[in-house]
């Protein structure tokens, strides 16, 4: 997938003895919207969710594939810090996070 960027990592406890990975992933697009348009089910008036750098920010909890792409659990946000404090209240622990 192009135009697709790790910008954190982190990990939490699943039943506090679990490791499990955490990833904000930064798009220079908005990933929903694209499908949305795709479909041709765009809401009137609908926009991508983009910062002023053109990018969003997606949550993935799931290990990235091969390829490096991934599904998102979450998202569109405008910055990574949104996308920290999304990925913080999905989760039962705290995550501890990496920055690239």
């Amino acid at each position: 997938m192009n135009g697709q960027e790790i910008v954190a990592t982190g990990s939490w406890l699943y039943a506090d003895i679990v490791l499990m990975p955490v990833f904000v992933v930064r798009l220079d697009y908005d990933f929903w919207y694209e499908v949305a348009q795709d479909e041709g089910t765009l809401a009137e008036g609908e926009e991508p969710i983009l910062d002023s750098a053109g990018h969003s920010y997606y949550v993935s909890f799931k290990a990235l594939r091969d390829d490096g792409s991934f599904w998102p659990d979450c998202g569109p946000h405008r910055s990574v810090d949104d996308a920290r404090i999304a990925a913080e209240s999905r989760v039962p622990s705290p995550i501890t996070w990496q920055f690239w």
